[in-house]
């Protein structure tokens, strides 16, 4: 594995596209292509915004190793500033935080229920 293979997973595991990545790093989208292609790799600082963004450790992000589920359950809630940005109360901020903290498969889960209920509606 490598950094452009692993950012690919999290992408995906995450269910991100590059831009949202940008948006959440301040990295600009051509620069983000050519690290996804493996055309570049990142700066220091690009790779710990990267790792922050997805709320993983800079060793797990560079990681050789395949990255696992656990390896991507985040131990921390999303950062304030970006739930902040939401134009959203404050109750569906606190919603936002915790979902956050959520393993994939819960996540998974509430994404069903809650596109089940709003097919009752």
């Amino acid at each position: 594995m490598n950094f452009s293979e692993n950012l690919k997973i999290l992408l995906d595991k995450q269910n991100l596209k590059q831009a949202d990545l940008c948006r959440l790093t301040g990295i600009q989208t051509s620069l983000m292509s050519e690290y996804v292609k493996g055309k570049k790799s990142p700066t220091i600082k690009n790779a710990i915004a990267i790792a922050d963004a997805f709320r993983i450790s800079l060793d797990t992000l560079v990681s050789n190793q395949a990255l696992s589920d656990n390896s991507l359950v985040s131990a921390k809630p999303m950062p304030e500033n970006i739930i902040n940005e939401l134009n959203v109360d404050n109750e569906i901020k606190q919603l936002v935080k915790e979902y956050s903290l959520l393993s994939d498969d819960d996540k998974e889960l509430i994404k069903k229920m809650i596109n089940s209920l709003s097919k009752k509606n």
